[in-house]
């Protein structure tokens, strides 16, 4: 049965942050006892106003972490192996200086800004971590090359209390990207703490480059000189998302016990699985070459790289798209890549909103084609959820239940404005927490409070069945 919501705190705080290594050493409530992988407990019962239970062999997780700062989500497959999907680390607009007047996100950071985004991530998964992954990461997925997804670069980083280190990894006042220095903001703090074991992306931007590397080519350095840290110190393996394959991404611990479960790639740098075999359309995009010589005059929008895949367990399906959208498609035709992405796809029980549900993204042949009963959105600047897209939405699943982990004042007028009632929304914050039943016939949805580190149930929304 649905349970009423309970009342969100949201916490605003001085403008400081706290040491790095203070916020990776609090680890949050203790780690229940390791589990017996051929012994499944007893399902644990989830209670409003109480730490949302551990997860348990045989269900699979999918938490949407809410640090305010964009995307990050958290996955414990039915064996134990985990991957996280992004790491959230763009700016709090909100924290000013005189040099900088950025207009502000209408969306703090969470729980506060004391807290940066990289370390809200850690903190989360240190916290849900399973015993049987120990204190690593199976798998780090990076959707794209953006900073609200990979973090954010700037020389500024002192006011945001971002530390810094060298390309051993000691902590030094100044960067120097050129010897191989990195920031620990979004995917390098969460790496510099918890060990990533192979870590996959769209592929090098010279594969098929965007104007990212023109805008932000601090923050592709520091990404890359990252994973250098990281394969060093770690033994991370790095690589491009195997579109097709269902064989890249797979369970490590007890896969025999759920032959049933899967991943499947289905894009990744402009690349399209054609729906047969293991086959890709490499053509659908202009090739490399006439990218980079376009990459202005085309204006090659990073999100159209993104990694997209579906994963399966039981009756359970699921589809993250990354940022994927349909801008300019009116110039471009090869602009809509969620054209050719909904011909090989099919109806889902649930999805992470593409490019957080702005404008000119999931679109109608999309949605159709998903046609989801629960919408999770990834909300972290004002002009989120966008009014036409949920109208495309609901007009492809009237039923569909939205759970949004952030909503600005003005972005609910706005949307008030234009039709949309968002006290019908399921979730209007807070960290999102989809939790699938051993076998994967039915699941749940919790909403936890995002204003500490407890992990308290809002709301409770389920058990839904899957079809």
């Amino acid at each position: 049965m649905n349970t009423k919501a309970i009342g969100m705190k949201q916490l605003f705080f001085l403008n400081t942050m706290l040491p790095v290594v203070l916020l990776v050493s609090c680890a949050g409530n203790d780690k229940p006892a390791p589990v017996d992988p051929q012994e499944p407990e007893a399902p644990r019962e989830a209670k409003v106003g109480e730490t949302l239970p551990p997860w348990q062999q045989g269900h699979l997780d999918i938490h949407s972490i809410n640090s305010g700062r964009g995307e990050a989500f958290y996955y414990i497959l039915p064996d134990g192996t985990t991957m996280l999907v992004d790491a959230a680390g763009e700016v709090d607009y909100e924290v000013k200086n005189e040099e900088e007047e950025e207009e502000g996100s209408g969306i703090y950071s969470k729980p506060s800004q004391l807290f940066s985004s990289g370390s809200v991530i850690v903190r989360y998964i240190k916290h849900f971590a399973p015993s049987v992954a120990g204190d690593g990461l199976d798998y780090f997925m990076t959707s794209h090359y953006h900073s609200d997804h990979i973090g954010a670069f700037t020389k500024g980083f002192a006011k945001y209390g971002w530390k810094v280190v060298d390309r051993n990894g000691v902590v030094t006042p100044t960067i120097n990207l050129n010897s191989g220095g990195f920031l620990l903001n979004g995917l390098p703090e969460v790496g510099y703490s918890i060990p990533i074991k192979k870590l996959i992306d769209r592929g090098d931007w010279t594969d098929r480059p965007s104007g990212v590397y023109l805008t932000a080519p601090l923050r592709m350095q520091n990404y890359l000189n990252f994973i250098d840290w990281s394969s060093r110190q770690n033994g991370t393996v790095r690589e491009k998302l195997a579109i097709g394959h269902d064989d890249q991404i797979v369970l490590l611990h007890n896969a025999a016990a759920y032959p049933d479960f899967s991943i499947r790639g289905i894009a990744a740098g402009g690349d399209i699985w054609t729906g047969n075999g293991t086959s890709v359309n490499t053509t659908y995009l202009p090739p490399a070459e006439e990218c980079m010589a376009n990459l202005e005059k085309w204006d090659i929008n990073e999100n159209t790289m993104s990694c997209v895949f579906t994963l399966r367990y039981g009756k359970f399906d699921w589809f993250s798209g990354g940022d994927i959208c349909y801008d300019g498609s009116s110039t471009f035709s090869w602009k809509d890549i969620e054209k050719p992405i909904s011909k090989v796809v099919g109806k889902v029980e649930a999805m992470k909103a593409c490019h957080h549900s702005t404008k000119n993204t999931n679109s109608t042949a999309l949605l159709e084609a998903l046609r989801p009963d629960q919408f999770i959105i990834g909300v972290w600047t004002h002009n989120q959820p966008n009014h036409a897209t949920l109208q495309r939405l609901y007009a492809a699943s009237p039923k569909v239940g939205i759970f949004a982990t952030n909503l600005a004042a003005s972005r609910i007028a706005t949307l008030k404005t234009n039709g949309i009632d968002v006290s019908t929304f399921s979730a209007r914050s807070g960290h999102i927490v989809l939790r699938v039943l051993p076998g994967g016939d039915s699941y749940y949805i919790y909403v936890l409070d995002d204003s500490d580190f407890q992990y308290r149930v809002s709301a409770i929304h389920g058990p839904f069945p899957c079809s």
